[in-house]
């Protein structure tokens, strides 16, 4: 159990720095940096300020050494500078982090809660009213795109029927249960959470209708065991697997459904300012907040990994 943790563990840092070098060489080949100084009568219009400001930047530097430093630099915790007003992008993360993380928060609740029991339910009730009302959600969540489904939400929510606020995260005042703050979370967790219940739903009835039809629920149903034992006790659990397998794939959707998300919906969050960066060319920025999701993606995996060997012996033992 030991060695499989630390390999994962290796795995997982393998992938953020792999993801860092990828996105740090991509940054560096979309133009330079200087470009955004160099306007007319401004900073970096003469070969000597040219020259000066690519040394500030470390571009006259080979790339590797480039990446080097900044590879050390984030793991002192330094994330550089913004290149347009020169903040540091630490101090911009610290400010947005929560917002992003909240919502991450609220929207995988409102997917699990909605789209595991659903998923029992559906496999529980095969063929009845209630089996198709679960699949036709199902069909529903996969098949809307993001920006889409946001952009009819706040048309139909917040501009025709005045229900929910179009956007932005308010001003957050008294408590954070209260209605008037959380209301700001319903249309853009609801738009970056359907998606991720139907995908937990189909898989969840999949996997319940493969116990459902083993021979050793067939024996424990056989031998007088309640069906809420045999649901809960027998099947659940030895269902969980495949929605455990999905669920890092289902963080890869909110990673990038978090950036088309906060864009629509003005919400002051890192997909934001990374949309933002890619414009401005902020490589800074960019790579910080690269950097920041997939950590994410590595730690999401890592935890499945450790949550399959606590459910499943077979991999624990392997």
């Amino acid at each position: 159990m030991r060695n499989f943790i630390f390999r994962r563990f290796i795995y997982a840092i393998i992938s953020v720095i792999a993801a860092t070098f990828l996105v740090f060489g991509l940054s560096r080949m979309s133009g330079d940096p200087r470009l955004l100084y160099a306007k007319p009568g401004g900073y970096g219009n003469t070969e000597e300020q040219w020259e000066a400001l690519g040394k500030k930047l470390g571009l006259d530097k080979p790339f590797h050494i480039q990446y080097l430093m900044y590879l050390g630099r984030t793991l002192k915790g330094d994330l550089g500078k913004t290149l347009l007003d020169e903040r540091p992008v630490l101090d911009l993360f610290r400010e947005l982090l929560w917002s992003t993380v909240s919502l991450g928060i609220v929207s995988w609740v409102f997917a699990t809660a909605l789209g595991i029991p659903l998923g029992i339910l559906s496999a529980v009730k095969r063929g009845s009213l209630w089996d198709y009302i679960a699949r036709g959600v199902a069909l529903l969540g996969v098949s809307m795109t993001t920006f889409w489904l946001a952009i009819i939400l706040i048309l139909v929510f917040a501009v025709n029927l005045g229900w929910l606020p179009a956007g932005t995260r308010g001003n957050f005042d008294g408590y954070w249960w209260q209605w008037k703050n959380l209301s700001y979370y319903v249309l853009p967790s609801f738009t970056l959470g359907i998606g991720a219940a139907a995908g937990y739903l189909r898989i969840t009835r999949s996997a319940m209708l493969e116990v459902l039809d083993s021979e050793y629920v067939k024996l424990a149903r056989a031998k007088g065991v309640s069906n809420n034992a045999v649901i809960w006790k027998h099947a659940f659990k030895n269902a969980l697997i495949p929605p455990l397998t999905i669920a890092p794939l289902l963080m890869v959707s909110f990673i990038t459904g978090v950036i088309v998300t906060e864009s629509i919906f003005a919400w002051p969050g890192l997909g934001r300012i990374g949309v933002d960066a890619i414009g401005n060319n902020d490589f800074p920025v960019l790579t910080a907040t690269v950097l920041f999701f997939a950590i994410i993606f590595a730690v999401v995996n890592f935890l499945t990994d450790i949550a399959y060997a606590f459910i499943d012996p077979r991999i624990r033992y392997s």
